[in-house]
């Protein structure tokens, strides 16, 4: 059975649907409402339950006040193509604080030229903040795209919230400072 719960964050409401114990969807703060149709939309037999993982919910709670907070919950990308699991794990690995680029994910992923696939796979991500795709950026330093309610200026804010320095980031465009990378292998 597939659950849902809101969560009350400082920058608004964050949703999530699990089914047996693993996340299979969130939603980054925007209204209930909007959260709500989305759920809707994707989610046929879901209840609402705001009882269950609350590790979890405590751990959102904390990102958004600006704590530094690991997510370590069970997730499920078994409906997911195969190569799109393998980036999203790997994109996990990629620590609160800092960034990498999609062709370090290629690369972590054995496949340096799937640059594309792995951005692909960050813009059809069902699980962001867990799986940190906000944390992924362009080879040349810019920001790149971000899906979400508030686009490139939730994915700014979420890694100003992590101390990433993004005053002077360029959203598209070249640039000749390079990302420092975290290692995702």
């Amino acid at each position: 059975m597939d659950r849902f719960a809101f969560i009350e964050t400082v920058r608004g409401v964050f949703g999530f649907v699990a089914r047996d114990s693993k996340l299979v969807a969130t939603y980054l703060p925007q209204s209930r409402r909007a959260i709500l149709c989305l759920i809707r939309e994707r989610f046929v037999d879901v209840i609402e339950d705001g009882s269950f993982l609350p590790r979890f919910q405590r751990a959102v709670v904390s990102y958004y006040a600006g704590e530094r907070v690991g997510f370590v919950v069970p997730v499920e990308l078994g409906e997911l193509p195969p190569y799109r699991r393998i980036v999203l794990e790997a994109c996990r690995k990629v620590p609160y604080g800092t960034t990498a680029s999609y062709a370090d994910l290629a690369r972590a992923t054995n496949n340096p030229n799937a640059s594309r696939a792995v951005g692909s796979s960050m813009a059809n991500n069902p699980l962001p903040l867990v799986v940190p795709c906000h944390r992924i950026l362009c080879s040349d330093g810019t920001v790149g795209g971000f899906s979400s309610p508030l686009g490139v200026q939730q994915k700014l804010q979420m890694l100003q919230l992590e101390g990433v320095a993004v005053e002077g980031m360029r959203r598209v465009g070249k640039s000749r400072s390079r990302v420092h990378a975290a290692k995702v292998a």
